[in-house]
């Protein structure tokens, strides 16, 4: 595998959000960056998702459609699994609620290519309601803590980066906005 364009793994879990999928899905299968597989889970969905998740399955970038048959009522549940089917060396949880830029992936891995000691990348995300309607973002949130300091690029030791946010809160408030190397083991932080 080449180390400049190293194979993404992006874990789609879902449960009931028919209504998303084609706008999540779409956003995935149209990256800039195109050297990543979709690893698909169903949660026992009791909604229209299967049929727009075999669908979607046609993708030759698909590389695993999985429809649970009973619900785990638990998310970090099909966290681990997608990652336990992951072969890409970075991973990407994009929830299927959510949708993104197609230049994601290709920001994302930047900070992850250039240093191989950064474990995580991630980006701001906007709010957006039930419609597709950009209803805001996360910055007052993170800016209680520091202001301003969420808005720009910047490279933190882990152990800082606690100390300094995430004691406090939550500063990275979207899952689906988070890169991360596969090599960091997060599978016994999510039984």
């Amino acid at each position: 595998m080449s180390t400049k364009f190293p194979l993404i793994s992006v874990i789609v879990p879902n449960y009931n959000h028919e209504k998303y999928l084609k706008q999540r899905l779409d956003s995935i299968f149209n990256q800039t960056y195109q050297n990543f597989e979709v690893i698909i889970l169903d949660d026992f969905s009791t909604d229209n998702s299967r049929d727009i998740l075999i669908e979607a399955a046609k993708n030759p970038k698909v590389t695993h459609l999985v429809f649970n048959e009973k619900n785990t009522k638990n998310t970090f549940t099909q966290w681990s699994k997608g990652i336990s089917l992951a072969k890409g060396e970075y991973i990407w949880i994009a929830e299927s609620d959510d949708f993104c830029d197609s230049d994601f992936i290709e920001i994302m891995i930047r900070p992850l290519l250039k240093n191989s000691n950064t474990t995580l990348s991630f980006c701001q995300s906007h709010r957006v309601n039930q419609h597709g309607e950009i209803t805001g973002n996360w910055i007052s949130h993170t800016d209680s803590l520091t202001p301003g300091f969420f808005s720009k690029d910047f490279v933190m030791d882990g152990n800082a980066f606690i100390e300094k946010f995430l004691i406090f809160k939550n500063v990275i408030p979207n899952a689906s906005a988070v890169l991360f190397r596969k090599s960091i083991k997060l599978e016994k932080y999510l039984q």
